[in-house]
């Protein structure tokens, strides 16, 4: 059975980019992963098994990540078994199935959440509508021209008659003298 990164990441409780930096590390060393038909690696038990095995040993700190990689890789080679060619891609045709699986699944919580997204957007709409009604009533109470009473109309008209241009006062001319003029007498 093979198995995605995602799931061996899952299984190894560790960080999918750890799971490539080790994956890159045996194939330096010979190892190589069956892909997908996106060049992803697939991963079988032996694999998954000789992973686990670098983590433990480095864990434990009695080697180094290099030293046990060679190992791993030397024990990945001694069990290598040629399959037939239709296991593999049987093998492939489960993964790539599991991977439609999780991404129909994907696809499905997207399409929720976007119709959330759009019943929240309508409501915005809605409500900004009400707005805007709102508004333009308020606006049209606003222009609308005021009512006049005939109570208002009476006292309006006699205050306003036709305003007459001010009459210009010309002074008149002082002649008194200046000693007069200073003492204003």
């Amino acid at each position: 059975m093979m198995m995605t990164p995602s799931e061996i990441s899952a299984k190894l409780n560790i960080q999918p980019s750890t799971l490539r930096k080790y994956s890159a590390l045996l194939e330096q060393e010979g190892i190589q992963f069956q892909r997908t038909h996106k060049n992803a690696r697939l991963y079988t038990d032996s694999e998954y098994i000789a992973i686990e095995g670098i983590i433990t040993t480095v864990h434990s700190g009695k080697k180094s990540l290099e030293e046990a990689v060679v190992e791993a890789s030397k024990a990945l080679k001694k069990n290598v078994s040629v399959a037939p060619r239709e296991r593999d891609s049987d093998d492939i045709a489960a993964a790539t199935l599991n991977e439609v699986k999780q991404l129909r699944t994907q696809l499905q919580q997207q399409e929720e959440r976007q119709k959330e997204r759009d019943i929240m957007f309508v409501e915005v709409l809605e409500k900004m509508q009400q707005k805007i009604d709102r508004m333009e009533a308020q606006q049209k109470q606003l222009l609308a021209p005021v009512p006049e009473e005939s109570e208002l109309d009476a006292p309006e008209s006699s205050l306003q008659q036709p305003e007459s241009e001010p009459e210009t006062v010309t002074p008149k001319k002082d002649t008194r003298g200046l000693w007069a003029r200073i003492w204003n007498k």
